[in-house]
């Protein structure tokens, strides 16, 4: 009876969450996305209807032309984009939802907090650095666009954006915990609340209607290895880029992921040597400080 209590308990606080999450400006995120999704994946809409539902959005309106004009995109040509549907033809479909979801993630960030070594801007840098690392591996290890991997990325931790938002004092404690016994997040989290942020996050994701895809990868993200089915190839994928962003140079403040056994069998799983996800690292740093420089971040 104990046990069923608690995890009503659990359930409860979960979905009092969510409800603040989708009265909030974070919902904002799920609006759009869902929009642009589907009418790119509607083969009877045009170019036209893409750009009505941007022109709706003035700052990612704005960041769709600044990318068409960036030389990072249009280097081999010495030409300007002024319209939109010009631009949304020249930088394609997947680029555009990725665009769309970091621009109302980024939105979230507006006003910097730092709590001790933790803040928001360092953990919007993380979610980019993962999301990015965890597209490059899909394309250059396993040679699939990997439709779904930028935006398990960037939604990985989504669940610590409420937990600061709208639990903040328990959220300092949770983070004292980490740094204190030298355990990561999800721990901590579990200690103080019954539950982390990834299963937080799942909820948000499943309430948002987006692909299950996304949802159960950002639920499995801290531990991989609990899920066996269909989606496993990109949940350890995206282990993998969580663990090395944390290890390196795009953490977030709080303890990182310190558990290489996980990693190694991650990545046997999905056969990415330890050497080649290195080189990937490398290259997602430079691509980074690239986009860093142009102002896309």
């Amino acid at each position: 009876m104990a046990a069923m209590n608690s995890r009503q308990q659990k359930d409860d606080v979960i979905h009092y969450l969510v409800e603040q999450v989708n009265a909030s400006d974070i919902s904002s995120i799920k609006s759009i996305v869902n929009t642009i999704i589907r009418v790119i994946n509607d083969p009877r809409a045009t170019v036209k209807e893409l750009k009505e539902i941007i022109l709706l959005d003035p700052p990612l309106a704005a960041k769709v032309l600044r990318i068409a004009n960036s030389a990072y995109y249009s280097r081999s040509f010495s030409r300007n984009f002024s319209e939109i549907e010009q631009a949304i033809i020249w930088i394609g479909s997947d680029i555009i939802k990725e665009l769309a979801l970091s621009q109302k993630v980024c939105e979230i960030f507006d006003r910097d907090e730092k709590i001790g070594t933790y803040s928001r801007k360092s953990l919007w840098t993380h979610s980019i650095a993962v999301a990015l690392m965890t597209k490059m591996i899909f394309r250059k290890e396993f040679g699939l666009p990997g439709e779904n991997a930028y935006m398990a990325g960037l939604l990985h931790d989504i669940g610590i954006i409420a937990e600061d938002q709208f639990f903040q004092d328990d959220f300092k404690q949770v983070l004292r915990l980490s740094k204190t016994k030298k355990i990561d997040m999800a721990r901590a989290e579990t200690e103080t609340w019954d539950y982390n942020h990834a299963e937080l996050g799942q909820a948000v994701v499943d309430s948002w209607n987006l692909p299950e895809e996304l949802s159960v990868t950002v639920g499995y993200h801290t531990n991989p290895l609990a899920y066996q089915g269909k989606f496993s190839k990109i949940i350890c994928t995206l282990y993998a880029a969580d663990y090395v962003c944390q290890e390196k140079d795009f953490n977030f403040g709080a303890s990182p992921i310190h558990d290489s056994l996980i990693l190694q069998r991650c990545l046997k799983q999905i056969t990415v040597k330890p050497h080649a996800l290195d080189l990937i690292f490398k290259s997602m740093k430079a691509e980074m400080a690239k986009m860093h420089d142009k102002g896309l971040f």
